[in-house]
């Protein structure tokens, strides 16, 4: 059971805070501590141009704690937009943190190709048949002030292995969680959404490392083990598909859960939360909303537990059927707990805010979005 402790705290409001007039918050917010003992937090934005939307760029929100950051509208990574699909570096989101001295930040990037901005690349002008979504390294070493990564495509650490095909539909590794370090094995953990061949065919993946500043150290699970290792389709076109694709975890529990992974002290396990109940795929029928799934392993998950109901905003992710009326239109979810001591928030405990992303669906303007906290109790 979850409680709902009081009402939304808004943290961002793009209509009041935007630093160009175009950018909102688009992605699951992400916390950590830098060196100089400031919390940075980042929901990468969306920026719009003639009301449609063209790249990522990335900003920051610090302050000396938590609940007093407030927006930053200095750039701290910028999408390169390049229209070659083999660099794997398009239009790219700012998506996990992890960083071991609050000097140094590793990040993993989401990110997409669009088909429909490049001369050539979409046929049939159907941005859902030509995007292609990968995750890529990018590394701060100022403390957080500016990102960059290696020269496209060595920055690569997952993606399908298969080259990009115009109007060929959606294929997808993408939107990593929060990264966290299990002191058990000495492996940093990752859980990321992927779409094998159509939308029946999403899941949930995990991957891990040792070695964060190495994009090509990543291993995801194959099954039974993290075999996997990711290619360059482009410079391995021989190589057997079926050895560098991963298979999805517990996926009647969580389905494509993926937005945030915590450990939790109440619990004393890891924690998950996600979206579900989307009609997404045909196993996901239930009420839309935001979940939760425990695990002992990573591996293996409770069957999700409703956090509450939402709406999903058009455009964010298939829209549902049967949405209740006075339900939120939120997406973009992550649990993050306020008294948390860690260097980067990975652990939760029995009162953690949950921050995510309200849309006006009946605004004419995508570019209201908030985001917001909400205080929640588990019991």
């Amino acid at each position: 059971m979850v409680k709902i402790l009081g009402p939304e705290e808004i943290v961002l409001d793009s209509t009041i805070s935007r630093c160009d007039g175009e950018d909102i918050p688009d992605l699951s917010a992400r916390a950590f501590r830098d060196a100089d003992g400031k919390v940075q937090l980042i929901s990468t934005h969306l920026f719009f141009k003639e009301g449609k939307p063209t790249y990522t760029t990335g900003r920051r929100m610090i302050g000396d704690t938590l609940d007093s950051v407030k927006h930053d509208c200095n750039i701290i990574i910028n999408s390169d937009k390049d229209p070659d699909p083999s660099k794997f570096n398009d239009r790219e989101w700012l998506a996990s943190t992890y960083t071991l001295d609050g000097k140094t930040i590793y990040a993993l990037v989401h990110m997409e190709y669009w088909g429909t901005l490049h001369p050539g690349q979409c046929p049939s002008g159907d941005r859902k048949k030509c995007v292609n979504t990968s995750i890529t390294l990018a590394i701060s070493t100022d403390k957080g002030r500016t990102y960059s990564h290696a020269t496209a495509p060595d920055h690569l650490v997952a993606t399908l292995p298969y080259p990009y095909e115009p109007d060929a539909g959606p294929s997808e590794i993408s939107c990593p969680s929060n990264i966290i370090y299990n002191p058990k094995d000495g492996y940093y953990y990752v859980m990321f959404h992927m779409v094998l061949k159509d939308r029946r065919d999403a899941g949930t993946g995990i991957m891990r490392t040792k070695t964060l500043d190495d994009p090509k150290s990543w291993r995801a699970w194959d099954g039974s083990d993290f075999t996997v290792q990711f290619i360059d389709p482009y410079q391995n076109p021989d190589a057997d598909p079926a050895e560098h694709t991963p298979q999805p975890v517990s996926r009647q529990e969580i389905l494509y859960m993926s937005s945030s992974l915590t450990f939790n002290t109440y619990f004393n396990k890891f924690i998950l939360v996600g979206h579900a109940g989307s009609g997404y795929t045909m196993q996901d029928r239930g009420v839309p909303g935001f979940y939760y799934s425990l695990s002992d392993d990573l591996i293996h998950w409770t069957p999700r537990k409703l956090i509450m109901a939402i709406q999903f905003p058009p455009g964010v992710v298939p829209p549902p059927g049967g949405n209740p009326e006075d339900a939120p239109c939120l997406t973009y979810l992550s649990l993050i707990d306020a008294e948390d001591t860690s260097r980067n928030f990975e652990i939760t405990g029995q009162r953690p805010y949950l921050y995510c992303v309200r849309v006006n669906p009946t605004s004419p303007s995508p570019r209201e979005r908030q985001l917001v906290r909400i205080p929640i109790e588990f019991d």
